[in-house]
């Protein structure tokens, strides 16, 4: 067993600290008492009890239907007229089906014959999105939450591949982060060292809570008969309407203020943003410099906004001046956005300027805030929230996922613009933005510029040193690597994250010993992560210790049931390790029915064949392998064997010889080679 075609990197990039905000930021005049951490959330029922009539209307917004149970959703989807979706870059094909009454998606594959040589099945557990734009689905598996390939995109009434599908098809296996399920639902009980763990069940859509704050002192104030209004202030509970400029704007932005990347400041999360704060004082949200000026994406409407010249020069736009968010948008009326617009210009002076078309009665929205695509959901129509003057420039709408850079970008922080940037945070950013949108490098040499000076004058940052050891890991300075992870640990020796980096850097010299403990600090911090015991199999298995990896490599699959690579792992080890021909079969063929194109469980499938003598199909799983990589020694030594034993001698040295053209240190190779010519 080779065991760099084993190991598998590790490649969670956020570093998240559990500890629960504190400290409310006192900046905010007046005090709401629900900021304190004390206070705890109710949930919805407990407004319903004395705000029905709001709650009733908000429940019907695209907030209140944000995330909601699969079975619970009308039927807005066309099941019956849909032809199946293509992924001509990946090879697979896609269908939504309705099968008494579960929403499924289906994965498959067929070959030249049209025969169907794959399927994959996974029903919708929960529905994420109201369904005004689109609709997209996750399933659930042990607490993990991942979305499934196939979004319905209402404008358009069609089926196609979900977001960011299209450059990077993550099939039925990619997660949904705390960021994404924070601004799709309610507060969820997330687990923080995981990347897509939720301890079940999960709330349904964004409740009352995310804009007003906590309300269990507002609901006992309320049982207690005690009147905690000062003036027309009650103080048990937000209204954001009653908050500074900032802070209400901050409410709608949590959400609403997309960014390339989002950055949390020290030991902070998700959930310490409670309204009546600053949202800066909880995060760093990081802009592209120089972007397209008509780009935009589905949540970039504050952002938007603060580009319009109505924002800047009126000190006191925000959200809601145009938006009652307890009042579905559909319910509002044009003339009533519109007449948001005359309260501020008024039409008579405009009509004196002869401006065109400008009457009491004309359409400001239509003009002035356009429609189009967005830039990172296609099949979409969307109001740009920029108000501007109409110009003959067309929006841009290029998928994010999908764009070609010709350059590295520069980032910057929306809050503080070019003010003092904090270079912690911008150094974080460019990590994270270099390992999910654009594998540049002068990304990771900016970065390590600026945490390795900033961390000098300021070491305490955990978040720091933990993203300056991945920069060095990912350009392949591996000392320098190690020697960050161990400052991450220094300051917080329970970091389970760089203890599973140090265990793929041990494992990668040969200090078997070393990565054992790492691998094994990590797990006693966090036991649910699949991939570190994954890892730690590896570990043990090449420590001799066949037993206890069978045990790490069956944790990671009991953890995630979807992951292909562990049960190739413990395939390899129940054959050549304990020679359990049937076991390692079944595990490799569970790792295909997941992922057809992995290419190790594709030769591992080709050696059981020849141990069974089925030279027609260990050739056939061969070819597949070469199909996926055509320079793949191992599968071109099967096909060696094969035609060998198949008198097919010819073909036998122009498949030896292929290899000692990429292996021209493969004795056995020319060993073979040499008697065939004899």
């Amino acid at each position: 067993m080779n065991k760099q075609h084993l190991f598998i990197l590790l490649t969670f990039t956020v570093m998240i600290v559990g500890l629960l905000f504190t400290q409310p930021n006192r900046s905010t005049i007046p005090y709401y008492k629900n900021l304190d951490s004390s206070v705890q959330y109710v949930g919805d029922e407990e407004c319903a009890a004395c705000h029905a009539d709001i709650y009733n209307s908000f429940i019907r917004t695209g907030m209140g239907r944000s995330f909601y149970p699969a079975g619970n959703a009308e039927a807005i989807e066309d099941f019956k007229n849909n032809a199946p979706i293509y992924d001509a870059n990946n090879n697979f094909f896609y269908k939504a089906s309705l099968q008494e009454g579960n929403i499924i998606q289906t994965e498959y594959r067929i070959n030249a014959a049209g025969e169907k040589i794959h399927e994959l099945n996974r029903g919708a557990d929960y529905v994420m999105g109201s369904g005004n734009h689109n609709r997209t689905y996750v399933t659930v598996q042990n607490g993990f939450v991942k979305e499934l390939p196939l979004t319905w995109y209402v404008d358009k009434k069609k089926w196609d591949l979900s977001p960011g599908y299209h450059t990077t098809n993550m099939r039925f296996f990619r997660p949904i982060v705390e960021e994404c399920m924070h601004c799709h639902n309610s507060f969820t009980d997330f687990e923080p060292n995981s990347q897509n763990k939720y301890n079940t069940p999960l709330p349904h859509g964004i409740g009352c809570e995310r804009c007003h704050g906590p309300g269990r002192l507002h609901v006992q104030s309320r049982i207690d008969n005690k009147n905690e209004l000062k003036g027309n202030i009650d103080y048990t509970i937000v209204n954001p309407k009653h908050l500074p400029f900032q802070e209400q704007l901050d409410v709608c932005q949590q959400c609403h203020l997309q960014g390339e990347i989002s950055v949390f400041q020290p030991d902070k999360r998700s959930t310490d943003f409670r309204p009546g704060i600053q949202l800066s004082s909880v995060k760093s949200i990081f802009m592209e410099k120089n972007q397209k000026p008509n780009e935009f994406r589905i949540a970039s409407h504050a952002e938007r906004l603060a580009k319009s010249a109505c924002f800047q020069q009126s000190g006191s736009l925000t959200c809601i001046t145009c938006h009652n968010p307890h009042v579905p948008v559909q319910e509002h009326s044009r003339r009533s956005f519109n007449d948001n617009c005359l309260a501020c210009h008024d039409p008579q002076t405009l009509i004196v300027k002869n401006i065109e078309n400008h009457k009491q009665d004309s359409d400001c929205v239509k003009c002035h805030m356009t429609q189009s695509g967005t830039a990172d959901i296609p099949h979409v129509n969307f109001t740009d929230h920029k108000i501007q003057i109409p110009k003959r420039i067309q929006p841009t709408t290029t998928p994010i996922s999908g764009r070609i850079y010709n350059a590295p970008i520069e980032l910057v922080n929306f809050f503080t613009k070019e003010k003092s940037p904090n270079a912690i945070q911008t150094g974080i950013a460019y990590v994270r933005y270099f390992e999910s949108r654009h594998q540049h490098k002068d990304y990771l040499i900016k970065a390590i510029a600026m945490l390795k000076e900033s961390l000098q004058e300021n070491d305490h940052q955990i978040a720091g040193w933990y993203h300056l050891g991945r920069a060095y890991h990912l350009t392949g300075d591996l000392k320098n690597a190690e020697s960050a992870y161990y400052q991450t640990i220094a300051q917080d020796p329970n970091h389970t994250l760089a203890f599973a980096q140090l265990g793929v850097l041990a494992f990668a010299d040969e200090r078997l010993t070393q990565a054992r403990s790492s691998f094994r600090r990590s797990i006693n911090s966090y036991p649910y992560n699949p991939v570190v015991w994954n890892n730690y199999g590896h570990a043990l298995l090449f420590s001799d210790s066949t037993n206890a990896a069978l045990a790490a490599y069956t944790m990671a699959i009991s953890l995630d049931p979807d992951y292909a690579n562990a049960f190739n792992n413990r395939g390899e080890l129940l054959l050549y390790k304990q020679t359990e021909l049937s076991k390692g079969k079944n595990d490799f063929l569970s790792c295909l029915a997941l992922d057809p194109d992995h290419i190790f469980a594709l030769h591992n499938m080709s050696n059981i064949a020849l141990l069974e003598e089925d030279l027609e199909n260990a050739e056939r799983f061969a070819l597949q392998a070469l199909t996926i990589n055509s320079d793949f020694v191992p599968a071109y030594g099967t096909l060696a064997t094969v035609f060998q034993r198949q008198g097919r001698l010819d073909e036998a040295k122009r498949v030896l010889s292929r290899i000692i053209k990429l292996d021209k240190n493969n004795a056995d190779a020319r060993k073979i080679l040499d008697s065939l010519r004899d």
